[in-house]
């Protein structure tokens, strides 16, 4: 429904030779599609507005452009294309005195370099975006920062410092009022648990954040949980329970049209069956997983 009117927008603005109008047309048709998780398509109209906001020398419209094509090129796994357009949306940033704009892009580059495996950069960035935060007293995206830097320090295997994180994102969450936010730090509390091998309180958090995801209506976010309360089952060795829950997953992504997701809950589902000793199962799965 969203497109529609955008698109009603886009053919109004093009009409009447509203050249603002139809950048930013471009641009709400760009993050729609990226709600959707069609990124190509995303990153076609992005590249457009950019188009557009150079032509008008627009230097917050080119700030906007880059940074959602920054996240579609991190949506389509390319992490290395993301950090030039989210370096290029710092600067302009910067260059406006946008200091929400700013943090906004240490949060994206911190993400970036997450997807790449460069943890401590990683944290040098969120760590940027929690400062600015702070300084705006932006408490949600404070949380936020919170929630990444917990992130980080999962990866690099230092899952004490990540709980401390998630904890402070969960208390901030809950004072503010975000209902997203409050699941995402359940379900990063649980995968940290999970890292330190407490499979019983992963499984606690994981029910918190499925539970939540179910009340919003949030179908990725439940897929997520089932993913994850898959991977805690099949840590405590109850490989039956964890294919449930696997199953669940790959049922949400193909529906939501995930394929990182649905790869994913593929090689899961390939190791409970390993688990369980059932072979030919498991490479069933395990080349379904490798195909996509």
């Amino acid at each position: 429904q969203a497109i529609k009117y955008h698109e009603q927008h886009l053919s109004i603005a093009k009409e009447v030779g509203d050249m603002v109008g139809e950048g930013a047309a471009y641009g709400n048709l760009g993050n729609a599609n990226n709600g959707l998780g069609d990124f190509k398509q995303t990153i076609n109209y992005h590249e457009q507005h950019l188009s557009i906001a150079k032509e008008l020398g627009d230097r917050a419209g080119k700030g906007a452009a880059y940074r959602n094509l920054g996240n579609a090129y991190g949506g389509l796994g390319d992490f290395k294309e993301a950090i030039k357009y989210n370096e290029q949306d710092l600067s302009i940033a910067k260059e406006l005195g946008d200091r929400a704009g700013e943090g906004a892009a240490y949060s994206n580059l911190g993400s970036a370099y997450r997807g790449l495996g460069d943890f401590k950069k990683a944290i040098k960035y969120h760590m940027q975006n929690l400062r600015i935060a702070k300084e705006q007293g932006e408490r949600a995206g404070e949380g936020a920062a919170y929630g990444n830097l917990g992130n980080a320090y999962r990866g690099l295997g230092d899952f004490k410092q990540a709980i401390k994180y998630h904890e402070q994102h969960l208390r901030i969450a809950k004072e503010v009022g975000d209902w997203a936010g409050e699941g995402a730090a359940y379900g990063n509390l649980g995968s940290a648990y999970r890292g330190l091998g407490d499979f019983k309180k992963a499984i606690k958090y994981h029910e918190q954040h499925l539970s939540i995801a179910k009340e919003v209506g949030d179908r990725a976010e439940e897929g997520c949980a089932y993913g994850n309360l898959g991977n805690a089952y099949q840590g405590l060795g109850d490989f039956k329970q964890a294919i449930k829950y696997h199953e669940q997953h790959l049922s949400i992504a193909k529906e939501v049209g995930d394929r990182a997701g649905e790869g994913r809950a593929y090689g899961n589902l390939g190791n409970a069956y390993q688990g369980l000793g059932d072979f030919k199962q498991a490479i069933k799965y395990h080349e379904q997983h490798l195909s996509i």
